[in-house]
């Protein structure tokens, strides 16, 4: 499903393979990467969230956020910051990952709604009544997000964007080149391919 080149490309031009032979990407450098941002957006939610919303953010009703209300903030912030990380790493649209990743953003609210805005029978207690709801009532709470999101995915976008710019692999120069239609680059042809990638 996944594919940074089509199926064309990679079959008229072989060294596209280069930049994932011998699993070259599970390396000790990209796994200690993904730790650092592990650790990274670990750090954001929680004390991001802890100094934004230290005594300071207020509900409707005068009330400052709670406990449960500080922890339905940082996991609504993990679940977009995770599903917009893979969003920004996905190089091949399909229906089926617009499905997926948008749907599951849309199945996170809607579960949280109805988890929190029904009294269940079959609970003998409900700590999370209208947490979400009230939440998502306040604009201390949409800014929190908003900021929290932005922070954490913003060492991603930067990363995709340097090295995209100054450390292109072959499959991004073959991208690069079939979104240039307009140039008098032929599609298709492989001696483009071919000429691009030893350039």
């Amino acid at each position: 499903m996944e594919q940074h080149v089509s199926v064309d490309a990679l079959k008229r031009d072989p060294t596209l393979y280069r930049d994932i032979a011998k699993n070259s990407l599970l390396c000790w450098k990209l796994f200690l990467y993904w730790t650092f941002l592990g650790v990274f957006d670990a750090v954001v939610f929680f004390f991001g969230a802890y100094l934004l919303f230290d005594h300071s953010a207020m509900t409707s009703n005068g009330k400052v956020f709670g406990n449960w209300t500080f922890g339905t903030l940082v996991f609504t912030v993990l679940v977009f910051t995770v599903t917009l990380k893979l969003a920004l790493d996905t190089h091949h649209w399909t229906w089926m990952n617009h499905l997926v990743i948008w749907g599951s953003l849309v199945f996170y609210i809607i579960f949280s709604l109805l988890w929190g805005g029904v009294i269940w029978p079959f609970l003998n207690y409900q700590t999370m009544y209208y947490v979400f709801m009230q939440m998502l009532s306040t604009g201390p709470a949409w800014l929190g997000i908003t900021l929290l999101l932005t922070v954490s995915l913003l060492p991603d976008v930067v990363k995709k964007v340097i090295c995209r710019q100054l450390w292109p692999t072959a499959a991004d120069k073959v991208q690069e080149m079939l979104r240039d239609k307009a140039g008098n680059v032929t599609i298709g042809s492989e001696n483009n391919v071919q000429t691009l990638l030893q350039a």
